[in-house]
C-alpha cells in the first residue's frame, strides 16, 4: 500500500495540499481516480508522492511484504529515480517518449532501465532474451505490436499516450501515478486508451492513481474516487457520489440542485 500522511505543500501564501492523508492500493490492482476543480492540488499531490516536490510537512510511506510481514518504508526524502525501486512510477500529462526511436525501441529502453542493463556485444544471450520477451509482452498488452517498427514521432496522440504508459510499465511498477492520461486524446479514443491501461493494470495487479477530468470515464472505471478541493480531501468513496452527492456536484461541476 502507498500512503500519504498529512502531506502539506505551500507556495508562498498558497497551501496547495493541506495535510492530505490517503491510502492507495488497499487491494491489489486498485484503481483510484483523483478529481477536483482547477487548483485543487491534484498534480501537487502526485508530485509529492513521486518525489518531484518535497513536502513542507508530512510523509510518504510504502508498505511492502518482507518475510511474510508488512514493513513500512518511508520514502519522503528518497529521490524520484530511487522511488522507482520501491515501485512508484509516474506518467506525465505531456507525453515523454524518444521521438526518433521506434515504438519497440522506446519500450526496450524502459525495460533495460528496469533490469539495469545495456545492450552491448558483451551482454549475455539470455539477457537479450529476457529483455525482448518483456518487450513483446508489453507491446501486446498495450496493443502496440502492429506498429512496433513505427517511429514514435509519427504516431497519433492516442498511441503516443499508450506508448508512454507502456514505457512506465516497463519499469515494473507496483503503483503507477497517471496525470490526465486522456488529455489531448480525441473523444472517440479516450475509452480505448483508459480501457487498455485498466486491462494491463488488472493483469499485473498494479495500483493506479489517475488524475482525470472526464467524469464519464471516472464513473466507468474507478474503484474509488478521491475528490480534492482547496488542497484538502473533500470526498472519498464510491464513484456513484458523482451522481448522488449534491454538494460534490456543486463543487466539482458547478451544478446547483
Amino acid at each position: 500500500m502507498l500512503e500519504a500522511r498529512d502531506l502539506r505543500k505551500e507556495f508562498g501564501e498558497l497551501r496547495a495540499t493541506d495535510d492530505v492523508s490517503l491510502e492507495f492500493g488497499r487491494t491489489a490492482g486498485e484503481m483510484v481516480f483523483i478529481v477536483g476543480p482547477n487548483g485543487a492540488g491534484k498534480t501537487t499531490l502526485v508530485n509529492l508522492l513521486t518525489g518531484l516536490l518535497e513536502p513542507d510537512r508530512g510523509s510518504v510511506v510504502v508498505h511492502r511484504e518482507e518475510n511474510g510481514e508488512t514493513v513500512e518504508e518511508d520514502v519522503t526524502n528518497v529521490p524520484p529515480a530511487d522511488r522507482v525501486k520501491s515501485g512508484l512510477v509516474r506518467s506525465f500529462q505531456i507525453v515523454h517518449v524518444f521521438e526518433e526511436m521506434t515504438v519497440r525501441g522506446n519500450v526496450r529502453t524502459a525495460v533495460l532501465s528496469r533490469f539495469d542493463k545495456t545492450l552491448s556485444m558483451r551482454s549475455r544471450d539470455d539477457q537479450h532474451d529476457e529483455v525482448e520477451r518483456t518487450v513483446d509482452d508489453l507491446l501486446e498488452r498495450f496493443r502496440l505490436e502492429d506498429i512496433e517498427n513505427e517511429l514514435a514521432e509519427t504516431l497519433p496522440h492516442g498511441d503516443r499516450k499508450l506508448l508512454d504508459v507502456a514505457m512506465s510499465f516497463g519499469l515494473d511498477p507496483q503503483y503507477l501515478l497517471l496525470d490526465e492520461p486522456t488529455s489531448g486524446v480525441a473523444t472517440r479514443e479516450k475509452e480505448y486508451v483508459i480501457e487498455t491501461i485498466v486491462e494491463a493494470s488488472e493483469a499485473e495487479d498494479v495500483t493506479t492513481v489517475t488524475i482525470e477530468h472526464d467524469m464519464d470515464l471516472v464513473k466507468a472505471y474507478a474503484d474509488r474516487l478521491v475528490v480534492l478541493h482547496e488542497g484538502r480531501v473533500f470526498r472519498e468513496g464510491d464513484p456513484e457520489l458523482l451522481d448522488t452527492d449534491s454538494e460534490l456536484r456543486r463543487v466539482l461541476l458547478g451544478v446547483d440542485e
